[in-house]
């Protein structure tokens, strides 16, 4: 939205009371009603809108009605009769425009200063101070539905924003209730996986235009990550100018007059869809026991590296934070010594991350050392365990089809990247940083197929038609005979799933939004996971519910299959996701029961299958990694990307 509808908004909010208002969501048209009262509008404007209508209550102000409107094309502010209909840009619109006759900019942000003194208490004296900090909000910020930015990113943009205009800030809790007095109804989420999540501002992003975008350019942009000030960042990619058409880059040019710059500002503008406040956890420390140094080897020399590593490793989260994924190779390349050319000869990078100090045949010796190898593997499974909560920190939040397709183009390049830099290490050193990368890779697959199948399904739980159509057909499916099989081969509680049946029709019965699925199957989880918690048999209790739940739900499939059910489709579809998201689950419960990194659950596996069945030298090596979950006799309507760590489809 445009700073002049914003401030309407803050108008109408202010003058409007909301409590009685009720909505509904009709996703075949893709446009928000009124549930009841109150008259409806869709602007007959080209391109897919969406209209909310809101209505006074009784003996309210005579703003009977506001409609407020995101289209493709340009705003406007429409009154007349009382009525409003505010036109704005669509979420990847771009420069917005609008017009108002009735209140200036000025009159919007002394009702909001009002509002705030008399409902927060804010000292009177205090007026223009807060009408520069509600005026820098509306200038760099911009509501815009499905995205999110951490709280920390905004109070640092914030503490810059004093800092260079020489004004008092105020503490970051007077700083959200500024926020919340110009954004209307902004939501708050907690984001990231259990034990490392951050707290987020819904609904709210910054605007394309605004300077802030350009703070990942400099060393104040380190802020944003939570860094302490005074850490000067290390690591700064340059500009790539040829061949940036297959990734992304970090430009500092928001003008997209050439392709460059575009690929740049797209950059940017993906930037509020990952996590940039991640920080790198602290590595731990090699464990040597009794063993002996090698040869030729010194406790100097084993520091040395722990820096160095700890360097390369900042270095790589850097880039990625920066979604400039093209310098990975680079990095990789330099820090191991790879002779081999780049597959992008036009990246340059500082020589940052090299590992100068330590020649080639000392690195490679503390390599093959036991301890160091070891606690490489545990740093590994940390960064990588960064990159994908940095990457993908909500899997099943909306981003970008764009961004999502420049992640998955990442994790495939990544092991040939590898293989390519450590070309001159021995094997068993290569397969044991190719299991981690390979987790890596194969996770970033699955959290993005998994995206893609929670956005797909979006659509299916919000029809009615289609949820209702879905009920009926469940309600045909013959449940004791499925519970007759199913018991034969699981071995199933009859009465959890009698429990788990009836809870899964009422949850549907009662269109569920998927984020009420999400914790409806998380629940679910608990309480069969609960008993086995601090219990040694608990990855193996995890692996059974999995191969439980799979052939169960796949029994109600076959059974609607040979039903003909009209929804079919809708539950394949239902069933894909909700598979894939239980996976990622028990694969998180089972890395917090056993203290380790989901990729480290992952890596174990992967280096188990590296060890004993494929040669490094194999061709086929990489496509082997991609599909390690795959299985010759699954059957048609079995999920894609089923890595063998937890589940495996029974026979």
């Amino acid at each position: 939205l445009s700073d002049a509808m914003l401030q309407y908004v803050i108008h109408i909010s202010l003058c409007i009371d909301l409590s009685r208002t009720a909505y509904s969501y009709n996703p075949e048209a893709q446009l928000y009603g009124q549930g009841s009262g109150g008259a409806y509008f869709d602007s007959q404007g080209g391109g897919a809108q969406v209209t909310t209508v809101v209505s006074s209550a009784g003996g309210g102000p005579p703003h009977s009605m506001v409609g407020i409107a995101m289209d493709v094309g340009g705003s406007q502010v429409i009154s007349g009769g009382g009525t409003y209909l505010i036109h704005g840009g669509g979420m990847d619109g771009g420069r917005h425009h609008a017009s108002h006759s009735s209140r200036s900019s000025s009159a919007m942000l002394e009702m909001a200063i009002e509002n705030l003194q008399k409902s927060e208490g804010i000292a009177t004296h205090k007026s223009s101070l807060l009408n520069s900090h509600l005026q820098w909000l509306l200038d760099n910020y911009e509501t815009a539905e499905g995205v999110s930015l951490p709280r920390s990113s905004l109070y640092n943009h914030y503490l810059r924003h004093c800092q260079e205009q020489k004004l008092d800030p105020v503490n970051a809790a007077s700083f959200g209730k500024l926020i919340r007095s110009v954004f209307m109804g902004l939501r708050t989420r907690r984001l990231g996986t259990r034990g490392n999540s951050k707290y987020h501002y819904y609904g709210i992003r910054l605007k394309p235009d605004s300077p802030l975008n350009r703070l990942q350019e400099d060393s104040q942009y380190m802020a944003m990550r939570q860094q302490p000030m005074h850490q000067k960042q290390r690591f700064k990619p340059l500009q790539k100018v040829d061949g940036m058409g297959d990734s992304l880059s970090g430009g500092s040019q928001h003008s997209a007059s050439t392709p460059e710059q575009s690929v740049a500002a797209q950059s940017q503008h993906h930037q509020q869809y990952i996590d940039v406040s991640h920080v790198l956890p602290p590595f731990p420390t090699p464990d040597l026991g009794t063993q002996p140094l090698p040869e030729r080897i010194n406790m100097n020399d084993v520091k040395k590296l722990q820096n160095l590593y700890r360097d390369h490793c900042e270095a790589t989260l850097d880039v990625v934070m920066n979604l400039q994924f093209h310098y990975i190779e680079k990095l990789w390349q330099t820090f191991w010594y790879s002779t081999a050319p780049s597959s992008d000869v036009t990246t340059t990078i500082p020589n940052r991350s090299d590992n100068r100090g330590l020649r080639k045949e000392k690195l490679m010796a503390l390599c093959k050392y036991e301890p160091v190898k070891l606690w490489m593997r545990s740093c590994d499974h940390i960064l990588y365990q960064a990159l994908v909560e940095i990457l993908i920190p909500d899997v099943l939040r909306p981003v970008p089809s764009t961004l999502t397709q420049a992640i998955r183009n990442f994790a495939k390049s990544l092991e040939g990247w590898l293989t390519t830099a450590m070309s001159d290490f021995p094997n068993e050193i290569v397969r044991t940083k190719a299991a981690v990368v390979s987790a890596f890779a194969q996770t970033l697959r699955r959290y993005t197929s998994l995206n893609h199948l929670a956005q797909a399904a979006r659509a299916v739980l919000q029809n009615t038609s289609q949820i209702n159509q879905m009920l009926s057909d469940l309600n045909r499916v013959d449940f004791a005979n499925v519970q007759e099989q199913a018991s034969w081969v699981c071995q199933c509680d009859e009465t959890v799933v009698q429990r788990l049946e009836q809870d899964f029709k009422v949850t549907l019965q009662q269109q569920s939004s998927l984020d009420q699925w999400a914790a409806w199957l998380d629940n679910v989880v608990n309480q069969v996971l609960k008993p086995h918690e601090g219990s040694t048999s608990f990855p193996r209790a995890a692996r059974q519910f999995l191969l439980k739940w799979s052939f169960y739900s796949s029994m109600v499939i076959r059974d609607l299959t040979l039903r003909s059910a009209a929804s079919f489709g809708s539950f394949h579809l239902i069933r894909l996701l909700y598979d894939e998201y239980m996976f990622y689950l028990v694969e998180h419960r089972v890395a917090q029961a056993t203290g380790e990194t989901p990729i480290a659950v992952m890596g174990e596996v992967n280096l188990t299958f590296l060890l004993t069945s494929v040669p490094i030298s194999d061709p086929s090596f990489s496509d082997d990694m991609s599909d390690m979950g795959s299985d010759e006799g699954r059957g048609p309507n079995e999920p894609t990307m089923r890595p063998v760590t937890l589940s495996q489809e029974p026979c």
